[in-house]
């Protein structure tokens, strides 16, 4: 059962933390994997490290947050504590809405802080950051609560 009210803060940041857990781990061996952590300078990706980790991360987020998103409607940290993405419209989300919310956190949770993605679901009639703004989409409950 959805319930189509949108999600505010608490349960969200519950799920980004949960997510940023799952994320960081899936980052750091893509990092050891990729040779990141080597010394020597031709074997770094891309002979920066810091070009080299940029790339794994935005990579890393299109595909954990995009893809689960895209073929769940939800992260792991969302469908933990009982949330999914949906569009304001109130149909199922689509590939663009996904990719538009995936860039818009890139932007307003890591480049600027989980703090200015709160600010932006606190001042949105609809509790929506900035990603959720760019895709027209909302965070709802997956299930009623005590359900």
């Amino acid at each position: 059962m959805i319930d189509r009210a949108p999600v505010g803060v608490g349960l969200r940041a519950v799920a980004f933390l949960i997510d940023w857990v799952l994320f960081a781990f899936m980052i750091a061996v893509v990092w050891v994997a990729s040779g990141g952590v080597n010394t020597s300078a031709e074997d770094r990706l891309l002979r920066d490290p810091n070009t080299g980790l940029s790339l794994v991360i935005t990579a890393a987020a299109l595909v954990y947050f995009g893809g689960l998103e895209s073929a769940w409607g939800a992260t792991v940290g969302k469908r933990v504590v009982g949330l999914r993405v949906a569009m304001v419209s109130g149909g199922q989300v689509t590939g663009r809405a996904v990719l538009l919310r995936t860039l818009g956190r890139i932007i307003d949770c890591f480049l600027l802080t989980p703090i200015i993605a709160a600010i932006f679901v606190w001042t949105s009639p609809r509790n929506q950051r900035l990603g959720d703004r760019w895709g027209t989409t909302i965070i709802v409950r997956t299930r009623r609560r005590g359900g």
